[in-house]
């Protein structure tokens, strides 16, 4: 199947840019999904001109037709032709085991797994997922192939949680460390409280713990950060890693629960400080509504190759599929609306990137469409009116340089758009993070002094502290020029 783009939007998240591509009427080319049904949790391996890719989505159960709920699903892309396989579901629950209820959450990598079934054959790929039977919690389990479409399963799980009580393991991500079956795991556990635990196997289904991941340099406003995956650049010595930002909570959707994290973070850390935190992780990007248009971006997955090193042909350069709710809705639409436009079956999975650079400041804009106006450093609904008045400064797109003070994007009711210093948006509905600046003045730098303002039915940004004739709400703090 050919996709053609019908339509593209690009979305820069900073200048360490991310970049997104979407169109309004169908997937766009890139883009991976069953339309109609959710999308989300992907693996993605790239081997030459193929990318391969496995995926949490709704599927009906071979072998009991009575369900229709997780599965997980694959299809294959040639990136020089641009055709692509339809999405195929390759591996379900079976009935009557420790995974009856659900699998999902697919992790996938190749290697050489000698007799792991003890059936004699030796697998190319090993798939660690999620899977939940009739008692207990979430578990880690196996599936061993020889061309990552058909598998056999490992009967019992290989990764139990370390309580009975919760959502327990989940969400795996793995690297092969010698291409055979040297498997290192790293997996999320909610018990007692959401920490990442590291794992280690000779041979891809016995797993001895190493130790918990470091949360030193994870951002201090995000405490219970789910994650999406992890990759190693085998260059550099590090690990890539994406965590989810927050829900949006219920008071700030119009009462609709809405489904889907907001963001994504992208983080990286050496392979030295990994378990003991030496050095801490660095915030590299924030990937979220104000940045992409979409209500949902989460469970990010890295592209990488066979063994899970993330340096593949477009390295430096770090490629990922984020799961977001398509498509972007209008820039007066209300709490509810906008939340109602994530339902899970909206949900696709869409490429991204991000591109190292030297000057990683990012634009703050001011837009005013005759009405009403928004500050971003993000994206702006070209259904809006919106034209651009001025650039505020610049911000950084992670802490930097002694700038970590973190403006937020928020919005009240349909079309009143400002800026905050708070995380939760003052109770309003958050859009996700504009940059980061400065709390004070700082010697030696020609900062900027922004305000917030109010004419009583808009908000705006300004440099001006008496706020051009405006209500001044308050000193937000100081950005570059």
């Amino acid at each position: 199947m050919n996709r053609g783009l019908t339509a593209t939007v690009v979305l820069v998240v900073s200048a360490s840019m991310l970049v997104m591509t979407g169109c309004s009427q169908s997937l766009p080319y890139g883009a991976v999904g069953n339309l109609g049904r959710y999308n989300y949790s992907p693996s993605i391996i790239e081997n030459g001109n193929i990318r391969q890719f496995w995926w949490c989505s709704q599927g009906v159960n071979p072998s009991d037709s009575s369900q229709d709920s997780d599965a997980i699903y694959y299809e294959s892309m040639d990136l020089s032709t641009h055709d692509s396989s339809s999405p195929a579901l390759v591996l379900s629950e079976t009935p009557g085991a420790w995974d009856s209820q659900y699998t999902c959450n697919p992790k996938v990598i190749g290697g050489l797994f000698e007799n792991p079934l003890g059936d004699g054959h030796t697998y190319n790929y090993a798939m660690y997922y999620v899977g939940l039977g009739n008692e207990g919690n979430n578990s880690i389990g196996v599936a061993f192939s020889s061309d990552g479409i058909l598998w056999k399963k490992y009967p019992e799980p290989v990764i139990h949680s370390a309580s009975p009580a919760g959502y327990g393991a989940g969400q795996p991500a793995v690297y092969n460390a010698d291409h055979k079956a040297a498997i290192s795991m790293f997996y999320e556990d909610t018990n007692p409280s959401v920490h990442y635990v590291a794992a280690v196997s000779t041979d891809g289904v016995h797993f001895t713990v190493q130790g918990t991941l470091t949360s030193n340099g994870l951002d201090p406003d995000d405490p219970q950060a789910g994650w999406g995956d992890m990759s190693y650049d085998s260059k550099a010595d590090e690990w890539y890693a994406v965590f989810n930002r927050p829900v949006r909570p219920r008071s700030t959707t119009g009462g609709v629960v809405e489904r889907g994290q907001y963001g994504i973070e992208l983080y990286k850390i050496s392979q030295s400080s990994l378990l003991t935190g030496t050095s801490p992780w660095r915030q590299l990007a924030t990937i979220d509504t104000n940045t992409t248009g979409f209500e949902s971006n989460f469970i990010a997955g890295f592209v990488h190759d066979l063994y899970g090193n993330i340096n593949v042909a477009a390295y430096p350069t770090i490629q990922m599929y984020t799961s977001v709710s398509y498509a972007q809705r209008s820039w007066d639409a209300t709490p509810q609306a906008l939340a109602l436009s994530a339902i899970p079956e909206s949900w696709i999975l869409l490429p991204g990137q991000w591109v190292p650079s030297a000057d990683p400041a990012i634009p703050l804009n001011r837009y005013f469409n005759g009405g009403v106006h928004e500050v971003t450093t993000g994206w702006i609904s070209p259904n809006g009116g919106f034209q651009l008045q001025q650039i505020l400064g610049h911000l950084y797109a992670s802490p930097l340089h002694g700038a970590t003070l973190p403006f937020y994007a928020c919005k009240a009711g349909p079309i009143d758009y400002f800026v905050s210093l708070d995380v939760g948006c003052e109770g309003q509905r958050t859009l996700g993070k504009e940059g980061y600046a400065y709390a004070q003045a700082v010697s030696g730098l020609n900062l900027v002094a922004l305000y917030r303002c109010s004419s009583g039915y808009d908000h705006f940004v300004s440099k001006d502290q008496k706020c051009e004739g405006h209500a001044t709400d308050e000193l937000l703090g100081y950005v570059l020029p």
